[in-house]
């Protein structure tokens, strides 16, 4: 491709202009082409074929790459140009006559290339006003743009040269880095002309160039802020880190783009609609529609419900929307057949105007048969980018160059950002069809196709041009890292710099920022004072931390740290989980109670807590409760149907294809769960009275709440209080032989002191004797503490399971009811673990691990 834009001059003002792709056409009347489409011409019999059967949006993209490729190798931009006579047998050969009968087959190119062809074919009477051009040649042209630039010379002659630009002082480093980078060179001494300065990333690289661009003003190296240029990779990395920097420091940039890149937002959309018809969809989907602009609701509604669809699953405000909201919400099912999906798809583009969704969903429309390829369809809508337009140029500001063309102003100091990974220049792509080795025969054949050396060689001379913008200074800066963190090499530019300057390595010709003293820095600096103990928090040495909850008047009371939980109706009630987290972190279950927890966005998976849901659900419904236990065959009958209605109640995206190997294990796994569970309750002669009790009641004055997976009846008249649990017996069995398990002792205190009567409480009332176990659901283990010795298949594990547990629990209830918050230590964890039978989850929350105490565990310090 050229480096010199093909330009020319107005025989009557002598203004330049460049010669573009509309002025050619307008010039000459060529007609437009509409964007070339290669899917319908990639049959079956060519190279190809096996790649467009497996993947063809990507193959055909391929296949266009390689098409423009040879025809910017045609001079004429004719297929009769490119003859393989002479090319031996072989892929090479075979590639280019499939490319050759390709191009023959749709007749036509894409634009700007089907313009030139029409110019080319053309003659000077055609031309409806002269274009005399200005500096037709470039080495780095294609043979197409090299005929374009002879024809339009042919046609309207020569205009007056560009004069050369102003380089730098001979003899300088920067003087000999314009004349010779890219060429043979010998070494020459730095100078300087030229600085190094390396940086951390993209984001510190713009505020150091906008600083020192600052710096250059204040110290009179530059008069004006046109004098300084600023040459940067393409990209957001750059883009709107550059413009926030240089608008702190109060310089304005010119050469941004007029119309900046923008989203597509009509693409994103569509995409996530059909996401959401095609069904099931995970709840980030529909979350992600709730706060989509434009909605038909407030920003404030949508933003609340994604909240509370993403925190439990559903949002009680999306169910209370009226009116069009609620229409738009019904739509939101999945499709079967085209008819439903464009009605609702139509519904919605005139339920969101400002969207525009009209269009693409009538070319959808066009693409779709009698069935839907949901495939396609979210390849026809996948969202693209709508890149930056335009340049708003002026005088007064620094001068922003773009990556892949000439600067277009000279300038006196010159800064290059970049200098390392991908740039200056970028390295050349591999070709999607030949070798180096095949492009090498080709061009043996006249047929002057660019391989590596030449993409290179391009990019070399372009950035040797481009640091011939500076007439005085020239200022690279060296990102060690990019915006992800990941470690950047030197660039190739930078490499050839180094060696020229003389050093060995790149590393040795960067300075780099940091590790200089700031008064030594090029622009004026000034550091914040140390955070204290590098930001860790100042934490009491006995590790409580008081918090002050007498301090309130009869008006207005202290806090209350064990009614956080505070209705207009009193306290809410405590479950079990809440006060187990008590007993591992008070800071923690302090947390839970203010609602300070991470708020992160993740898709639904199957994790502990919905395995354990499912396995509930399908319990439940192979064992109704007031039946009699169903036999083998019966059972075996049922699982599946339970299995299926516990994926749709709870989890129904499990039901994509793409579980398919989940759903199979979760099938063995229910079977063999239900298997296990009826022998047990065969061997016992036990009944079900009721699945999924609800349980209240109180202890020590707390309110407490939970509920029960299963009740049972057992021969004698004695209550088995069931909790499935979806864990094998180890590690339970481990917490109760050492008295640390809470769960049993406060489900008894709620069915000895109710707050709510139950037919459970009644039976207590009556004098039942009630026995609370956990059913292991991954080895079937019954676990119970002393008071189911005597029931068959129940293994006891002690005399009291809770006892230590219990005994904790009043401890540190006096304590967060004085207001007095123990902080967790480092050890903490391990000690749990080993000395009470638990899994500290609790230390998990990150604010907890930030507040935590370095040394071993609480009770060795106390010890």
């Amino acid at each position: 491709m050229r480096i010199d834009p093909l330009l020319t001059r107005s025989p009557a003002t002598g203004a330049l202009r460049p010669i573009t792709e509309d002025l050619l056409a307008e010039v000459y009347l060529a007609p437009r082409v509409a964007q070339l489409c290669l899917v319908d011409h990639l049959g079956a019999g060519a190279p190809w074929s096996d790649s467009f059967a497996a993947s063809p949006e990507e193959t055909a993209r391929a296949v266009e790459a390689g098409l423009l490729a040879v025809a910017h190798a045609a001079p004429m931009l004719d297929p009769a140009e490119i003859v393989t006579d002479t090319l031996p047998d072989g892929r090479a050969r075979n590639h280019l006559d499939a490319l050759r009968a390709l191009w023959r087959d749709i007749g036509t190119l894409p634009d700007p290339l089907n313009t030139w062809r029409h110019v080319l074919q053309s003659k000077a009477a055609d031309a409806l006003e002269p274009l005399p051009t200005a500096d037709p040649d470039c080495s780095f042209a294609t043979p197409a743009e090299a005929s374009l630039a002879r024809t339009l010379r042919t046609h309207h002659g020569d205009a007056d040269a560009l004069p050369p630009p102003p380089l730098a002082a001979e003899g300088t480093a920067l003087r000999n880095l314009q004349d010779r980078i890219g060429r043979h060179s010998d070494q020459f001494a730095p100078d300087p002309s030229v600085a190094c300065h390396g940086l951390r990333d993209p984001r510190e690289e713009a505020e150091f160039a906008a600083a020192l661009a600052q710096s250059l003003l204040d110290t009179g190296r530059v008069d004006h802020p046109g004098e300084i240029g600023l040459l940067a990779p393409d990209g957001p990395a750059y883009d709107l880190p550059l413009q926030d920097a240089f608008d702190r420091v109060g310089l304005p940039l010119s050469g941004l783009p007029t119309e900046p890149a923008q989203r597509d937002q009509a693409g994103e959309l569509l995409s996530l609609l059909l996401v959401l018809l095609k069904g099931p969809a995970p709840r980030t989907a529909l979350a992600s529609l709730y706060i989509t602009p434009g909605m038909p609701w407030p920003a404030a509604t949508g933003r609340r419900m994604a909240r509370e669809l993403i925190d439990r699953g559903w949002s009680r405000l999306a169910t209370e929307q009226t009116g069009a909201a609620r229409e738009l919400l019904n739509a939101m099912r999945p499709c079967d057949t085209p008819e439903q999906l464009f009605a609702r798809l139509g519904f919605i583009a005139r339920a969101v105007p400002g969207a525009d969704l009209h269009p693409r969903v009538a070319m959808l429309k066009a693409a779709t048969g009698n069935e839907i390829d949901w495939p396609l369809l979210h390849r026809l809508a996948a969202p693209t980018a709508v890149a930056a337009n335009g340049h708003d140029r002026f005088v007064e500001g620094v001068s922003l160059f773009s990556e892949g063309a000439l600067p277009w102003r000279p300038v006196r100091q010159l800064i290059v950002a970049g200098m390392a990974g991908r740039h200056w220049p970028r390295p050349p792509g591999s070709d999607p069809f030949f070798t180096e080795g095949e492009i090498a025969m080709i061009r043996d054949t006249g047929l002057m196709l660019e391989g590596r050396k030449q993409k290179l060689a391009r990019g070399l001379e372009l950035f040797r041009r481009q640091l011939c913008a500076a007439t005085e200074g020239l200022n690279l800066l060296v990102p060690a890292m990019d915006l992800r963190g990941d470690h950047l090499t030197p660039s190739t530019g930078l490499a050839l710099i180094a060696h020229m300057l003389g050093t060995d390595e790149p590393a040795d010709l960067v300075r780099d920022i940091r590790s200089a003293r700031p008064e030594d820095w090029p622009v004026a600096t000034t550091r914040p004072d140390p955070v204290p103990m590098g930001g860790a928090p100042a934490l009491p040495k006995d590790g409580l931390i008081h918090i002050q909850r007498g301090l309130g008047t009869p008006d207005r009371p202290g806090i209350d740290l064990l009614r956080l939980r505070e209705t207009k109706d009193g306290p809410l009630p405590h479950s079990p989980s809440r006060l187990e987290t008590l007993l591992v972190s008070p800071l923690g279950w302090l947390l839970d109670e203010l609602g300070a927890k991470e708020l992160a966005w993740a898709p639904e998976t199957l994790d502990v807590m919905t395995l354990g849901t499912l396995m509930h659900q399908v319990l439940e419904e192979v064992f109704p409760e007031g039946t009699e236990i169903p036999d083998d065959a019966t059972r075996a009958a049922r699982v599946p149907k339970a299995l299926n209605s516990a994926i749709r109640l709870h989890a129904r995206w499990l039901i994509d294809v793409a579980w398919a190997t989940e759903r199979a294990s979760l099938l063995r796994e229910a079977r063999d769960i239900c298997a296990a569970w009826a022998g047990f309750l065969r061997h016992t002669g036990a009944e079900v009275l009721h699945n999924e009790i609800a349980l209240k009641g109180e202890h020590g004055g707390l309110l407490l709440h939970g509920k029960a997976d299963c009740l049972l009846k057992l021969p004698g008249g004695r209550i088995l209080v069931v909790d499935h649990k979806r864990s094998s017996a180890g590690g339970r069995r481990d917490r109760m032989a050492k008295g640390w398990d809470l769960q049993v002792a406060l489900y008894r205190a709620m069915l000895e002191r109710p707050s709510e009567e139950t037919p459970l409480t009644r039976l207590v009332a009556e004098g039942a004797q009630v026995v609370t176990a956990y059913h292991m659901l991954r080895d079937g283990t019954v676990l119970s503490d002393a008071g189911g010795a005597d029931v068959p298949r129940v293994e006891t594990t002690g005399a009291d399971a809770a006892e230590n547990a219990m005994d904790h629990l009043a401890q540190v209830l006096a304590e967060v009811g004085a207001g007095t918050v123990r902080l967790n230590r480092e050890g903490d964890a391990k000690a749990f673990e080993k000395e009470r039978g638990i899994k500290a989850y609790a230390l998990e929350n990150p604010l907890v691990a930030a507040f935590t105490l370095p040394g071993g565990s609480y009770e060795e310090d106390s010890e």
